[in-house]
């Protein structure tokens, strides 16, 4: 089992400034390799609160200042970029990080995202599928041509190529819609979970789905890679991690429901998120703790972790700490706690 850090970059400007935001960020980088954390993962959004709209910009500085660290994109937005300035910029990444990139995609679940960059979400499938095949194909081949409704690419070569071989990992992003799960399996990329947006009955239906689909599409065998964790925090007690940070968590899951509605989901293709949006609209620290959080002390962590192991295969697990405003010197214990008293559990 590994462990990474995930943030995806929720700011509140009443906290601190931007700048203060990513001073504060670079911070925790640098700790979370001094605890021994095996990656680092980072979000993509546009338009909103999150603020990280360019993450291959992040990651190359998180290149400079880390040097065993994976870094982990959580996840690109494949649908809203030009494919070909994709490849050149995660190939980059690739090459300046020493061969530490592991590259995490999906279509993402934001209408005003999509509106933003006047988009359709009916065609969010076909353009993510063919921007992953430019990539893919960019990647592996010199020379490479394509053509598809969304996307061409006449005869090009990507320079400098990625330094792993044959190419970087790809993560595909399966959250609500068993499409997604199926889709992870047909290309043979490994898996990346997000456990909150479902039942564990659900989830655990779609993994198995998932692993049954890269089993008949030929994929080489093996314990796939699964990446999946939880919004969390670790203290002495549960009753003093409850205290600390249920109200940041809370003020997080109200920005997050600020910006999804069920009624924006008319597209067939999101119709599993419409769900997962009603749900939104009626979350509270009741229903989302314990299940759908990892609040509490060092065992309770280790009882989670070793349930997303042994009952979806996951094989690295990441914590996101750092939101709704949570205090750094906060954050900084609870990743301290995690690293020592939950981490080396899993070890050798």
């Amino acid at each position: 089992m590994k462990f990474g850090l995930l943030t995806l970059f929720d700011h509140y400007s009443e906290e601190c400034t931007e700048e203060q935001y990513y001073k504060n960020f670079f911070d925790e980088v640098s700790y979370a390799g001094e605890l021994g954390f095996d990656s680092i993962w980072i979000g993509e959004h546009h338009f909103c609160r999150y603020i990280c709209p360019a993450p291959q910009v992040i990651a190359g500085a998180i290149a400079q200042r880390t040097r065993k660290m994976r870094i982990g994109t959580a996840i690109v937005l494949l649908p809203h970029h030009d494919p070909i300035r994709l490849a050149e910029d995660y190939a980059l990444v690739d090459l300046i990080s020493g061969g530490r990139l592991d590259l995490g995609v999906g279509r993402g679940f934001i209408k005003s995202t999509y509106d933003g960059f006047n988009q359709s979400m009916d065609e969010s499938r076909g353009r993510f599928n063919e921007c992953l095949d430019i990539i893919e194909g960019s990647w592996a081949q010199t020379n490479f041509s394509y053509s598809g409704k969304f996307y061409r690419a006449n005869n090009i070569t990507i320079l400098p190529r990625p330094l792993q071989k044959p190419a970087p990992p790809i993560f595909m992003a399966a959250a609500a819609s068993a499409e997604s799960f199926v889709a992870a399996g047909e290309r043979g990329h490994a898996l990346m979970l997000a456990p909150f947006f479902q039942s564990r009955e659900r989830l655990k239906d779609n993994v198995a789905l998932y692993k049954e689909t890269l089993k008949n599409s030929g994929v080489p065998s093996g314990q796939p890679e699964i990446v999946s964790g939880y919004h969390s925090f670790i203290d002495e007690t549960p009753a003093q991690a409850e205290r600390k940070w249920a109200d940041h968590y809370m003020r997080y899951l109200h920005f997050v429901n600020s910006l999804i509605s069920p009624n924006e989901y008319t597209s067939e293709d999101y119709k599993a998120w419409r769900r997962s949006a009603e749900a939104f609209q009626h979350a509270s620290w009741k229903r989302m703790y314990p299940d759908q959080v990892m609040c509490g002390d060092a065992q309770q962590c280790v009882d989670r972790v070793s349930l997303m192991q042994e009952q979806y295969g996951v094989t690295q697990f990441w914590v996101y700490m750092d939101l709704g405003g949570l205090p750094h010197n906060d954050l900084r214990a609870s990743m301290e706690r995690f690293a020592t008293r939950v981490i080396p559990q899993f070890r050798g």
